[in-house]
């Protein structure tokens, strides 16, 4: 069953990166950038804090799906796609509020 409280990455993710950083910053198609905490449970790795608000405010439904692509050491750009695979860009609700969406230059 999903869940929006926490992300699970998946191990094959994980074992081709090595080692995922406990802070990370995670960067939208659009620059809209977001800081979340991850945490290993046993053999899993889970993105925590700051995957909730994420999902909700880039309104991420069932059915849709994300990509991954680690930028630097702690930094990993997203794409989201949606059912039908067509990218889907939503600016968050706080896009451009240098206190809760950070939103580099080369993106907007």
């Amino acid at each position: 069953m999903p869940t929006f409280g926490r992300l699970l990455v998946p191990e094959a993710f994980v074992k081709w990166f090595k080692e995922i950083p406990s802070n990370i910053i995670v960067r939208t198609n659009i620059g809209c950038s977001s800081r979340m905490t991850t945490r290993r449970e046993d053999n899993d790795t889970f993105i925590y804090q700051g995957w909730a608000g994420f999902a909700i405010t880039h309104q991420l439904r069932v059915g849709q799906f994300l990509t991954f692509k680690k930028v630097p050491s702690f930094e990993y750009s997203v794409v989201i796609f949606d059912h039908t695979c067509v990218e889907v860009i939503t600016r968050c609700s706080y896009h451009g509020d240098t206190t809760k969406c950070v939103v580099f230059e080369d993106r907007v």
